[in-house]
């Protein structure tokens, strides 16, 4: 997975969207490109795993993540946190919240509680709608 665009939303039902809504609250998850000291790790953590039983799948990666929180259509100013991302179980843990690759779910705490449903959107559409709710000094 390189950058990406994440929505999640404190839902019953999955209600999918093409694009950032106008309105609403909800969350944006955006998970930056990975450093390269960090795509040496993980090529090297590959290599090791010819010669190693346990699974880098399991281990993941870590990669920053700006979260925007949106409420009624205000955006709040996002934050710079890290993000842990796996393969098996399928799952991207963000702080307190975990992202269920496959079910969409959007859980919190360690009991996994659900809160409502993710999906992901296209990248360049979503970075020019966040470009646009971004303060001018930090839109460069």
């Amino acid at each position: 997975m390189c950058e990406a665009i994440v929505l999640c939303e404190t839902t019953e039902n999955h209600q999918p969207y093409e694009t950032i809504p106008n309105s609403g609250s909800f969350t944006l998850y955006h998970l930056q490109t990975r450093t390269f000291w960090s795509q040496i790790a993980t090529i090297w953590e590959w290599f090791i795993t010819n010669f190693n039983s346990d699974s880098l799948a399991t281990t993941g990666h870590r990669r920053p993540v700006r979260v925007y929180t949106i409420t009624q259509g205000h955006w709040a100013a996002p934050q710079t946190v890290e993000a842990h991302i796996s393969l098996d179980p399928a799952t991207i843990v963000i702080n307190d919240q975990t992202i269920d690759r496959i079910e969409r779910r959007w859980l919190r705490d360690t009991e996994l509680r659900p809160v409502g449903y993710c999906q992901r959107l296209p990248l360049w559409e979503s970075l020019e709608t966040i470009a646009g709710h971004q303060p001018a000094a930090e839109s460069s």
